[in-house]
């Protein structure tokens, strides 16, 4: 990342220089080597597990086609990750084993763009998804009418435009930058957590009607629709909190570790920052594990597709 100093002149940013530097990583050779077997490792699945569920997502589900539109994004990115990100984390692990620092800044700089970019547009498609999850259950008939396909894509495009704005803005300003991403994380935070509040409110307003006898027969229909609800809902929950477990350590830790890396050159404080970059990683091969779990039709359809893929390997 380039920055400008209160000067005006161009200046390598602080992190990328720590974290290419012999006296941050010297003695640390072993622990990078792990790391790059975590990232190879974690890569393979979330690749595979992805592609799986992006050919699972193609497939007819009783989901709505708007729906199936964000969960093959978020699958999407994390497909990137395990593509791009993590092949870029082993080999900038590589480079400072073999003290190759301009391909280390380099590569370090690159995995810090693209890695941005999806976690932007991940957070803002679980955002999108509570989101389309509560008005599902307050449109009811109307709700295909007005959450189309069309604005689900347009929505798709401005979270992978916007996050890719932002993580370009450090270039004319370092504080703009801070800003957007305080106020962009803030904002698909707060969605989700209002969004999610107001469902599980009216389902539980919901499940209290349905316990009065007298309403219990005429209720049956919509019992069944909100039963399915809830699998999909649940899904989107899990998937969430998941995301929420993995980037939580980072956020807690990054800014007070590198400050600390700026002042004491500490080598456990740049494990520690690797540390929770490789539990956000991780979050990509989780993520198919969740929809297996939480969604039957996705299940099935990665046991068949597996099943064809043996028979025809045999």
């Amino acid at each position: 990342m380039v920055t400008k100093n209160f000067t005006g002149q161009s200046q390598t940013s602080s992190e990328d220089v720590l974290f290419c530097s012999a006296e941050v990583t010297s003695g640390l050779h072993s622990q990078l080597i792990l790391f790059s077997v975590f990232h190879v490792v974690f890569a393979i699945t979330a690749i595979v597990g992805n592609t799986l569920i992006l050919i699972a997502l193609r497939k007819k589900t009783s989901l709505h086609p708007p729906s199936k539109v964000l969960f093959r994004s978020l699958a999407a990115s994390d497909l990137c990750v395990g593509i791009i990100v993590q092949p870029c984390q082993v080999i900038y692990g590589l480079a400072v084993v073999h003290e190759r620092w301009q391909i280390c800044y380099i590569v370090h700089l690159l995995t810090y763009g693209i890695g941005s970019v999806l976690c932007g547009v991940s957070l803002g498609t679980l955002s999108a998804i509570s989101v389309d999850r509560l008005l599902a259950l307050l449109l009811g008939l109307r709700y295909k009418e007005i959450v189309t396909i069309k604005r689900v894509y347009v929505a798709g495009i401005a979270f992978w435009i916007s996050s890719i704005i932002i993580v370009l803005t450090p270039i004319w300003s370092l504080a703009a930058w801070e800003i957007l991403v305080i106020t962009t994380s803030s904002l698909f935070l707060v969605t989700s957590i209002y969004c999610y509040t107001k469902i599980f409110l009216r389902l539980r307003r919901h499940q209290s009607q349905v316990r009065d006898d007298a309403q219990e027969q005429a209720n049956r229909a919509t019992q069944v629709d909100i039963t399915r609800y809830r699998k999909v809902l649940w899904s989107a929950v899990w998937v969430q909190l998941a995301l929420g477990l993995c980037y939580l350590p980072y956020i807690l830790l990054s800014t007070f570790a590198y400050r600390e890396l700026r002042r004491r050159k500490s080598p456990e404080f740049y494990l520690a920052v690797e540390s929770t970059v490789a539990l956000i990683y991780f979050n990509s091969s989780l993520n198919p594990i969740l929809y297996c779990w939480k969604m039957k039709e996705v299940r099935q359809s990665v046991r068949n597709t597996l099943r064809k893929f043996v028979c025809s390997s045999n």
